[in-house]
């Protein structure tokens, strides 16, 4: 009945907290790597530090996407929020900036909203959807989730690298921005993933095709 419903809410609300919790854990960066005598760097004109301030701009970039193709997605699985989730991404690309970069050694509330909403937006579109591919919710070409969840599972390992970086005696800058650019490389990954269940691309011989 509607008791039984709430407490299946709430146990997978608890699941969800558990899990952020322990991510963030694991991913959360040294604040005192942030150092302002690193900034000129961060907005320099070197490869590295224009690619890791524009790479938050795939979150936005997925998200309008999403809000684009929403009916498209919907065909998929029709108990998401794709418009939901979208408008969250669009507004994550902009937090990522303000935290990742605009306050770089500098305080600022970004700093905390940016792990938070990528952490919750993270558990969404990777195990969220995964466990409902796997009860047969999200139906989706079986090489799309496996590609997919590859790069889930690779975004977490950079971004973890990123953090162990920034926790070493003596963390190198060149270090931490790359690892953490390779974790923003997530939403881009999404951009292909979207634009092939909206299009069903056919790439280098290999068909995306849906069963």
């Amino acid at each position: 009945g509607h008791r039984t419903r709430l407490r299946r809410v709430f146990e997978a609300y608890s699941y969800l907290s558990l899990c952020e919790e322990s991510m963030l854990h694991l991913v959360r960066s040294d604040p005192s790597a942030d150092r302002p005598e690193w900034r000129p760097y961060v907005f320099s004109r070197h490869p590295l530090a224009v690619a890791y301030r524009y790479s938050a701009g795939g979150y936005s970039f997925a998200g309008l996407l999403l809000l684009l193709f929403a009916d498209r997605m919907r065909s998929y699985d029709a108990g998401v929020w794709w418009c939901a989730l979208g408008m969250a991404l669009v507004v994550q690309g902009a937090v990522a900036y303000l935290g990742d970069v605009q306050s770089w050694g500098r305080p600022s509330v970004w700093k905390q909203l940016d792990p938070l909403l990528a952490s919750t937006l993270f558990l969404a579109f990777g195990p969220w959807l995964g466990a409902r591919s796997l009860l047969g919710h999200f139906v989706v070409p079986r090489s799309t989730l496996s590609l997919w969840l590859a790069g889930c599972a690779l975004a977490l390992f950079a971004k973890a690298k990123a953090a162990q970086a920034s926790r070493r005696a003596a963390p190198r800058l060149e270090e931490m921005l790359a690892w953490h650019t390779l974790w923003h490389a997530l939403p881009f990954l999404a951009v292909f993933c979207i634009l092939d269940l909206a299009f069903m691309l056919t790439f280098a011989g290999s068909e995306f095709a849906r069963a």
